[in-house]
C-alpha cells in the first residue's frame, strides 16, 4: 500500500505502530501490527575556531592542524572534514564532541588566502548535516631589512656620544605591524608605516655604552597572522682616536737664512691612520697635503717660494687628519724663522794693525765681539793658514792668542785675519781685518789646499798642487815641501810665490785624518825658516739608498692620483746636505735630516704623464767634504684596472625553488693576475676565491645562505684588485623566484565518478594554478598517458583525454 507524503506530513517524531488485517473468501480473518519510529530532525554539526584565531600562519603550518567541533548526531557517527580537496574522518564522541588532525604535510599545499573547511555528518536515521568554516592562510614570513647605521655602519668618536636613528623596512607585513629592535641589550618598539618603513631612536646614553668592536642590531616584525621575520645588521664601534706627530723641522725647529732659501721638508708619524690617509698641513695660511705610508709616516715639501713670505717670527704648523671611520685629530709644531746673519767684529790688532818686531816677539791676542750670536757659540779665527777657536763670552766678546813662533814663521808682509761664527740657529757670519807684519822677518805661507783644506775621496786619487807665498826670501830660493814622509821641491818665484806638485799616487797614500804639510827653506842670511799647515783627509764612504716606491715599487692608479713620497737614507752625510732626485725627467731637491734620512714629494700632477711600464728613479748626494754617492731604484707603473665578469647564474639568471636547495655556483673571468682574490657579495655576505691561471674564477654559495633570498631581483657583485692594487668590480642581476606553484584539479566528470556512459566518452580535465604565470607549462598524467598545456591569463588550464 502507498501512503501519500501528504499523509506523512502530520506524523510527529516519535514511536508509533502500523496495523494491517485481511479476510479470505471463506471469511477467515487475520491481523498484525508493527512498531516504528519517526525521526525527521537533522542533527547539528559545528566547527570550533581553527588555529586559535582562524588564521593559519607559517609556524602553525609546520605542525598538524587540530580541527574539532560538536554534533547532535549519535555517538559513533562518522564526521567527514574536507580541506583543500582532501577528506578526513572521525566519529562523534559520547559527549557530542569530535576532533581530528590534518597532517602538516597536507598543510604545505596551502599557499595563502581564504580556504573553506567543511564538516559533514549524518545521524543514524540518515539525516545529513554539514557546516562550512573559513580559515585564513597566511604563511608568508615578513622579510626585514635594516638600513646603514650612522651613514657608514661605523660609529666613530663623535657619533658615539650622539643619539642614533636605526631604520629599515619590511615586506610581507602590513602598516601597523609591530617592529622590535634590539641593540646593546636594549629593546625598542615601533610599527610599520604605510610604505613598510620603520625607525627607532636610540638615546646617546645607550650608544655611549657600546664597546669598541662589532655590535649586532636585530630587528623583528610580527604580522597580524603571527608570522615573525627578523634581520640582523652589524655595526662597528670605533672610538680609537688617531694621532699625528711632527718630526723636528729643519733639524732644530728653526729656519735660518740658508734653509729659508731651500724647500722645507715637513714629515712626521701617525697612529690609527690607514695607509693613504690624507694629512693636511697648514703654514702661514697655506695648506699642503701628504698621505700616510704603510708604517704611518708622512712627508711633504713646502716650496722655498712659500718660505720667502715668512717674516722673522714664530710660526705654528697645524697637522690635521681624519681616519676611515671619521675620527679626527690635529697637532701643532712651532717653527722659528731666524734669518738674521750674525756679524763678527775684529778689534784693531797690535794697536795699529801693524805687528812690529817687538810685538812679534811677544805674540798677539786677536779679539773682537759678535752680534746676533749667543754666549757659548764658537768663533773660528784664521791668520796665515793657521786656525784658532774661541768661545763667545757672556758679553759677546771673544779672543785667541797667536804665539810668537807662528807670527815669526809668517814673516813680513800683509795678510788678512778672518773670524767666523755660526749661531745656534745655524746662521753664519764673518768679519775680516787686514794686518801687516813689519818685523824685518823672512816668512813662508801655505795657501788653502784643495780649495777647503779637505782632501775628499775624489781628490784622493788626483794630482795635487800645494802652493804658497813668501816674504823676505830671495827669488830662486829652494824650498822643501814634506807631506806624509815624502819631500817635494819648490822654488820661490820673483813675486814670492811657490808651488810643489804631489803625484796622484802619493796623494792616494795619505791616510785618513789630519796630514801635516811642512815647508822649509833658508833665508838670505842662511837662517832656516819652517812653516806647517794641516790638511784633513776625509775618505768616508758616502752612501745613499732609496726605500720601496709606493710601498711595493709599483705605482697603481690610486697612487698615481696623489702626491708620491720618495724616501731613503744616507751614510756619512751631514744633516742639511742636498739630495737631488731625478724621476721621469724632472729634478726634485731635498735635504738630509738629523737621522741621515731624506724624503721628497713628487706632486700628483707630475705623475699624470707617466705611462704604464718599467722606470727608475735616481738620487745623488755629496757630503760637506765633497764625497759623493748616487743610487737608482727600479719601479713600475700599473695604473690600468683589471677587468672582471660574472657568468650567467643558475643557467638563466633565475634562481628557482629547486636550485635554491643546492649550492649556487658563481663563476666568471678576470684579467687580474693568477692568485688574486675575488670577493663576491650576495645578500650582505661575502665569499672569496682566487683567479686561476687561465683567468677564470669560481666559488659556491651554500644553499643555507640562499634560504634568506625571498624573491625579486638581487645584485651579485664581484670585485678584485690586481697586484698593483688597482680595483675593479662588476654587478650582475639575479632574479629569485622560489615560490612553488600550487595546482588545483577540478572535479572530473561532474562528480569524480566515471560511469558506464562516461567511460566511453572523451573527458576534459581542468584546473588552475597560483604562483605561476600565463604561458607556464602544465603537465597532466592519467592512466599512464601524459598531456601538456599552458596556463591562460587567469591561471586556468585544461586538457582533453580521448575516449
Amino acid at each position: 500500500a502507498t501512503v501519500p507524503s501528504a499523509d506523512l506530513a502530520g506524523i510527529k517524531d516519535g514511536d508509533a505502530s502500523v496495523q494491517v488485517s485481511v479476510t479470505n473468501v471463506n471469511g477467515n480473518s487475520a491481523s498484525a501490527g508493527r512498531e516504528y519510529s519517526v525521526d525527521a530532525t537533522a542533527p547539528s554539526v559545528t566547527i570550533s575556531t581553527l588555529a586559535a584565531d582562524d588564521i593559519l600562519n607559517a609556524t602553525e603550518a609546520q605542525s598538524d592542524l587540530a580541527i574539532s567541533g560538536t554534533s547532535t548526531a549519535e555517538a559513533g557517527q562518522t564526521v567527514t572534514v574536507s580541506l583543500n580537496g582532501k577528506n578526513y574522518t572521525t566519529t562523534v564522541g559520547a559527549n557530542g564532541s569530535w576532533t581530528l588532525n590534518v597532517p602538516a604535510a597536507d598543510l604545505a599545499g596551502l599557499t595563502g588566502g581564504s580556504v573553506t573547511v567543511t564538516a559533514s555528518v549524518s545521524d543514524k536515521a540518515g539525516n545529513p548535516a554539514s557546516v562550512d568554516h573559513n580559515l585564513t592562510v597566511d604563511v608568508t614570513v615578513p622579510a626585514v631589512t635594516i638600513n646603514t647605521i650612522a651613514g657608514d655602519d661605523v660609529i666613530n668618536v663623535a657619533e658615539h656620544n650622539q643619539a642614533q636613528i636605526i631604520s629599515g623596512s619590511a615586506t610581507g607585513a602590513a602598516a601597523g605591524d609591530k617592529v622590535t629592535v634590539t641593540i646593546g641589550g636594549q629593546t625598542y618598539t615601533t610599527v610599520l608605516d604605510a610604505a613598510g618603513n620603520w625607525s627607532v631612536g636610540v638615546p646617546a646614553s645607550v650608544i655611549a655604552g657600546l664597546s669598541d668592536g662589532s655590535v649586532t642590531v636585530t630587528a623583528s616584525v610580527t604580522d597580524a597572522a603571527g608570522n615573525t621575520g627578523s634581520g640582523t645588521h652589524n655595526v662597528t664601534v670605533d672610538t680609537g682616536l688617531p694621532s699625528v706627530g711632527f718630526d723636528t723641522l729643519s733639524g732644530d725647529n728653526v729656519l735660518n737664512a740658508v734653509e729659508k732659501g731651500q724647500d722645507l721638508n715637513v714629515s712626521g708619524t701617525s697612529v690609527n691612520l690607514a695607509e693613504g690617509t690624507t694629512v693636511t698641513i697648514t703654514l702661514n695660511g697655506k695648506q699642503y697635503t701628504a698621505t700616510t705610508s704603510a708604517d704611518g709616516r708622512w712627508s711633504l715639501t713646502v716650496p722655498a717660494a712659500d718660505l720667502a713670505g715668512l717674516g722673522e717670527a714664530n710660526y705654528t704648523l697645524n697637522a690635521a687628519a681624519t681616519n676611515a671611520v671619521g675620527n679626527s685629530v690635529s697637532n701643532t709644531a712651532n717653527l722659528l724663522v731666524d734669518t738674521a746673519l750674525p756679524t763678527v767684529t775684529i778689534n784693531t790688532v797690535a794697536g795699529d794693525n801693524v805687528i812690529n818686531a817687538a810685538e812679534v816677539a811677544a805674540g798677539q791676542t786677536l779679539s773682537g765681539t759678535v752680534a746676533h750670536a749667543e754666549a757659548g757659540n764658537t768663533v773660528t779665527v784664521t791668520i796665515g793658514g793657521n786656525t784658532y777657536t774661541a768661545t763667545v763670552q757672556s758679553d759677546l766678546s771673544w779672543s785667541v792668542n797667536v804665539p810668537s813662533d807662528v807670527l815669526t814663521a809668517l814673516g813680513n808682509g800683509s795678510l788678512s785675519v778672518t773670524a767666523t761664527v755660526t749661531n745656534g740657529h745655524g746662521n753664519t757670519g764673518s768679519g775680516e781685518r787686514d794686518v801687516t807684519i813689519d818685523a824685518n822677518l823672512p816668512g813662508l805661507r801655505v795657501d788653502t789646499v784643495a780649495g777647503d783644506d779637505v782632501v775628499n775621496s775624489i781628490e784622493h786619487n788626483q794630482n795635487l798642487i800645494v802652493t804658497g807665498s813668501s816674504d823676505g826670501l830671495t827669488p830662486g830660493t829652494a824650498l822643501t815641501v814634506n807631506v806624509n814622509g815624502k819631500d817635494y821641491s819648490a822654488t820661490v818665484l820673483a813675486d814670492g810665490t811657490w808651488s810643489a806638485a804631489v803625484p796622484a799616487a802619493d796623494v792616494g797614500a795619505w791616510p785618513e785624518g789630519t796630514v801635516k804639510i811642512s815647508v822649509t827653506g833658508d833665508s838670505a842670511a842662511g837662517n832656516p825658516i819652517t812653516i806647517s799647515h794641516d790638511v784633513t783627509v776625509d775618505l768616508a764612504s758616502v752612501a745613499i739608498s732609496i726605500n720601496a716606491i709606493a710601498t711595493d715599487d709599483v705605482i697603481n692608479a690610486a697612487e698615481k692620483g696623489v702626491d708620491l713620497v720618495l724616501s731613503g737614507a744616507t751614510t756619512n752625510v751631514e744633516a742639511g746636505q742636498t739630495v737631488t732626485v731625478s724621476l721621469n725627467g724632472k729634478i726634485y731637491n731635498t735635504t738630509v735630516d738629523d737621522s741621515g734620512n731624506w724624503t721628497a714629494t713628487v706632486p700628483s700632477a707630475d705623475l699624470a704623464g707617466i705611462k704604464d711600464g718599467d722606470a727608475s728613479v735616481q738620487v745623488s748626494v755629496t757630503n760637506v767634504n765633497g764625497n759623493s754617492a748616487s743610487a737608482g731604484r727600479e719601479y713600475s707603473v700599473d695604473a690600468t684596472a683589471p677587468s672582471v665578469t660574472i657568468s650567467t647564474l643558475a643557467a638563466d639568471d633565475i634562481l628557482n625553488a629547486t636550485e635554491a636547495q643546492s649550492d649556487l655556483a658563481i663563476s666568471g673571468t678576470s684579467t687580474a693576475e693568477a692568485g688574486q682574490t675575488v670577493t663576491v657579495s650576495l645578500n650582505g655576505k661575502n665569499y672569496t676565491t682566487t683567479v686561476g691561471a687561465n683567468g677564470s674564477w669560481t666559488l659556491n654559495v651554500p644553499a643555507a645562505d640562499l634560504a634568506g633570498l625571498t624573491g625579486g631581483s638581487v645584485t651579485v657583485t664581484a670585485s678584485v684588485s690586481d697586484k698593483a692594487g688597482n680595483p675593479a668590480s662588476v654587478d650582475h642581476n639575479l632574479t629569485v623566484d622560489v615560490t612553488v606553484p600550487a595546482v588545483t584539479i577540478n572535479t572530473i566528470a561532474g562528480d569524480d565518478v566515471i560511469n558506464v556512459a562516461e567511460h566511453n566518452q572523451a573527458q576534459i580535465i581542468s584546473g588552475s594554478a597560483t604562483g605561476a604565470a600565463a604561458g607556464d607549462k602544465v603537465t597532466v598524467t592519467i592512466g599512464g598517458q601524459t598531456y601538456t598545456t599552458v596556463l591562460d591569463a587567469a591561471g586556468n588550464w585544461s586538457v582533453g583525454v580521448p575516449a
